[in-house]
């Protein structure tokens, strides 16, 4: 497997947070006025940690670097997204993160201990433009008409029950349980010559399209993705053509 897709399997398996029973507390301390924080953007902040015994376990500002991160690539904790997500330039916040959004029964680092509630000062400091495209209905005609590559990632009984858009490539993504394909890099690699060659994901609702497109132009190094937001049932809603799904030879779960 060619470089830039080395690690993606075990890298994709990183951005599905367990389902989280309880609430995350969130306190404005201070609102900001600049850019807001929106999911595939990238945020960069400073941040302090404590248990909620008042013991501080980490803070950004004591090293004197703050911390980067892109929303929606599950790559921090699920308090971490759900508490950062809507801030703007220049605001506080507090959140109070329960173990489910957090570091659950494991802890971290001899640290955290397991089941540990954490309390986080968040600053935003400065939001990055997200590097992939959301695309609608009339973005994806144009796509097709240009012969530009789509990818419909979602599971074989998904293809079979709504029928695809004509010309685009099945490959599906992960299984109901949020298991990845082992042969997704390898299948990807055969559809797209590089990161540079423009690519274009499509699921049922943009959920999972959205998730695998910020991970490739995130963490992959891919310069031309794009997610098509609202996915393939706003497009048969708003009367887009769909054919028969004909099964793939590599077809996974089939």
């Amino acid at each position: 497997m060619v470089k830039w897709l080395a690690g993606i399997l075990t890298s994709m398996l990183l951005v599905f947070p367990a389902t989280a029973q309880e609430e995350i507390q969130i306190r404005d301390i201070e609102k900001g006025t600049g850019e807001e924080a929106n999911v595939g953007e990238t945020v960069v902040v400073h941040y302090t940690g404590w248990l909620m015994d008042g013991t501080k376990f980490d803070s950004s500002l004591d090293r004197g670097t703050p911390f980067s991160f892109t929303l929606g690539e599950r790559r921090v904790i699920p308090g971490w997204e759900k508490g950062v997500e809507g801030m703007q330039v220049g605001g506080k916040r507090e959140l109070i993160i329960p173990p489910e959004m957090g570091y659950g029964a494991q802890g971290a680092g001899g640290v955290i201990p397991p089941d540990a509630t954490l309390k986080f000062k968040i600053e935003l400091l400065e939001v990055k433009a997200k590097k992939f495209s959301d695309l609608n209905n009339e973005d994806l005609k144009g796509k097709l008409a240009a012969g530009t590559t789509i990818i419909d990632i979602r599971r074989p009984e998904e293809w079979q029950q709504t029928g695809v858009i004509p010309g685009s490539h099945l490959l599906t993504f992960f299984d109901a349980s949020g298991n990845v394909n082992p042969a997704f890099g390898a299948e990807l690699q055969k559809l797209v010559a590089g990161p540079s060659e423009e690519v274009v994901f499509i699921c049922r609702t943009g959920r999972r399209s959205q998730v695998l497109s910020e991970y490739l132009s995130g963490q992959a190094g891919f310069t031309k993705v794009a997610n098509v937001k609202d996915g393939i049932l706003s497009w048969i809603d708003q009367g887009g053509e769909v054919t028969k799904a004909s099964l793939p030879d590599n077809c996974w779960l089939c």
